[in-house]
């Protein structure tokens, strides 16, 4: 498969990018399209007129794959690491945007789940307009000063991580699967130390909400339910403390 996609036409890796459905097939994209068109100008005008495409595609094989907006929607299930990615692979124009980002170093903004036509429209304005050779004023992420993981600690990931505690099915298979094939067993051990409770993406996720919030010790009476009730009452009042790296809820 990698030595087939190293062999592919810019006009292939377009049709391909539109046409992936699985994050082994969008990986395979990017690498031939580094490796081979990265100062390609005609491939990059035509990648930023893909980014109006709103054609939606449910991946397959998304293990490990972090989208934010996705793990919220169901579409993927957080597994306690991986790869974080802004922009919305499940869309063409996410997909487009993502290979420019990487084919230029540059970044002019994101395309997400709720991206509207015109801000993608703007998205596309902007990346012709740096093919061009023009002045474009490059977008700036927010910074979370002080964060011990600065992936996880926008608003939109918290969500994520709130979401991902509530009950799955895929989850449940996720942990029973790896408790059995890696330690032998057949449900969660009893010894709190063991790396098998690992197997449960919730063991990391409790953590990382922890971190988020300045608790060196996880508390278990905040169970699923107690976070996404906190969510619920808390989300429009959290603040992001510079010094501690940790988030408040505003009083």
């Amino acid at each position: 498969m990698y030595d087939k996609a190293q062999k592919l036409s810019s006009t292939e890796l377009l049709s391909k990018n539109i046409n992936d459905k699985s994050w082994s097939a969008i990986f395979l994209t990017l690498n031939a399209s580094v490796n081979n068109y990265s100062k390609d100008i005609v491939y990059l005008k035509e990648l930023a007129s893909q980014i109006t495409n709103r054609k939606e595609t449910k991946l397959e094989g998304t293990s490990r794959l972090i989208i934010w907006d996705r793990i919220i929607s169901g579409d993927i299930i957080f597994e306690g690491k991986g790869l974080v990615i802004d922009n919305d692979l499940f869309k063409t124009g996410g997909r487009a945007n993502q290979l420019l980002q990487n084919l230029t170093n540059k970044n002019f903004g994101y395309v997400s789940i709720n991206s509207t036509d015109k801000e993608l429209k703007n998205l596309k304005h902007e990346w012709l307009n740096y093919l061009l050779n023009k002045s474009v004023k490059e977008y700036k992420p927010t910074e979370f000063e002080n964060a011990k993981i600065s992936e996880i600690s926008s608003l939109n990931a918290v969500e994520a991580l709130i979401f991902s505690l509530q009950d799955n099915p895929a989850k449940r298979l996720i942990t029973k699967n790896c408790l059995k094939n890696v330690y032998k067993l057949d449900e969660m051990p009893e010894d709190k130390g063991s790396s098998a409770n690992y197997c449960n993406p919730d063991t990391y996720t409790f953590g990382y909400l922890g971190m988020l919030f300045g608790n060196d010790n996880i508390d278990e009476t905040k169970d699923a339910k107690w976070w996404l009730n906190f969510w619920s009452k808390n989300k429009d009042g959290l603040t992001w403390n510079n010094d501690l790296g940790i988030y408040e809820v505003q009083k």
